[in-house]
């Protein structure tokens, strides 16, 4: 009896040993992992584009009439006043044009005069019958011809006035002399831009951005931007309704909103805003590729690993920024998930 009682105490210890052992195993199939309870966010990521600051006003002047240029009396980087010469042009047509026109223009008005006094004696001469109406008639037309002449070579000279004046390029605002393209001496054909005039006081830049970065902006937003490592804010002034059929590209200008004297012609960096909805963010090394190009995470569901495949959308500085078409609930695996696969049990730490 007593070796029969020692027996079963021995199969009892034996089997509790043996229980112990099966549980310790089951718990080493478990993998330790780190895990993340996710969320859905927006983000806004900032586009740096480089883009050149310039005068918001700006001239090409060039003259209406082709000629040589007889006289430069600015220089580059001059400052210049509204109304100012900054070139003249020579036309040998427009001096004899004025002086024929003026001679003759004399000369009807000799003619006018005569004519008015004859009429004025066939007028006398009419009331005594002692000349026939034909003869009135006909100079009271010799008149009005003469007269329309006059009217017409006036014309001429104004024209002619007009254009000596035109061959004097005067500056239309205040500001500084950005460049002069022609010299003394050289011919210059009608339109032709021969100097550039800038108001410095105010600066514009003009970039063509993508209809993805386009859509979030609005007239009047306010944009960053950095020159010269500094910050520097401006303003949208103008956005183009549709894109460039070349690049399908968009327009967009924007105003600096400070003193730009000293800025332009020189390289800002001006920082678009991208805004991407509902996304989730993970540090990188949490999304796997299976080398089809679809990317996914682990999700911890129930205590198993789970595959969620996702939408990359960028990375910046190690964290990636991407949407997910089923949606993430559970916790997302972020360390140890180069161990996992589909169905293992897992440990979360």
């Amino acid at each position: 009896m007593k070796n029969l009682l020692i027996a079963l105490i021995s199969t009892v210890l034996l089997s509790a040993c043996s229980g112990n052992a099966a549980q310790n195993n089951n718990e080493d199939l478990r993998v330790l992992v780190k895990t993340k309870q996710v969320s859905q966010s927006d983000v806004i990521r900032l586009h740096d584009i480089p883009a050149v600051l310039i005068a918001k006003q700006r001239a090409n002047l060039s003259f209406l009439l082709s000629g040589t240029i007889d006289k430069v009396l600015v220089k580059i980087g001059e400052k210049v006043e509204k109304g100012q010469i900054l070139l003249s042009l020579y036309n040998p047509n427009l001096d004899p044009s004025i002086a024929n026109n003026l001679a003759q223009l004399e000369s009807i008005k000799v003619q006018i005069s005569q004519a008015q006094r004859d009429l004025l004696n066939l007028k006398e001469l009419r009331k005594n019958n002692s000349t026939s109406r034909t003869a009135y008639e006909h100079k009271e037309t010799e008149l009005k011809n003469l007269q329309a002449k006059e009217k017409a070579i006036k014309a001429q000279i104004d024209l002619a006035h007009a254009n000596q004046q035109e061959s004097l390029l005067r500056a239309p605002f205040d500001g500084v002399v950005v460049s002069v393209a022609k010299q003394v001496g050289e011919f210059v054909s009608i339109g032709q831009i021969v100097a550039v005039i800038n108001q410095p006081k105010v600066g514009e830049i003009e970039v063509n951005i993508s209809k993805q970065l386009h859509n979030g902006l609005q007239l009047n937003q306010e944009i960053t931007g950095t020159y010269e490592n500094k910050t520097v804010k401006l303003r949208i002034t103008e956005l183009s309704k549709a894109a460039d059929s070349t690049s399908h590209l968009m327009k967009v200008v924007l105003e600096l909103e400070q003193a730009a004297s000293d800025k332009i012609g020189q390289e800002l960096i001006v920082q678009f805003p991208q805004i991407y909805k509902d996304v989730y963010q993970l540090p990188l090394e949490s999304v796997i590729d299976d080398g089809i190009n679809k990317p996914y995470v682990f999700i911890a569901k129930d205590k198993l690993a789970q595959k969620s495949y996702i939408k990359p959308l960028y990375i910046s500085k190690g964290v990636i920024v991407f949407a997910s078409p089923d949606g993430i609930s559970n916790p997302v695996v972020i360390k140890g998930q180069s161990k996992l696969s589909s169905g293992m049990r897992l440990q979360q730490n």
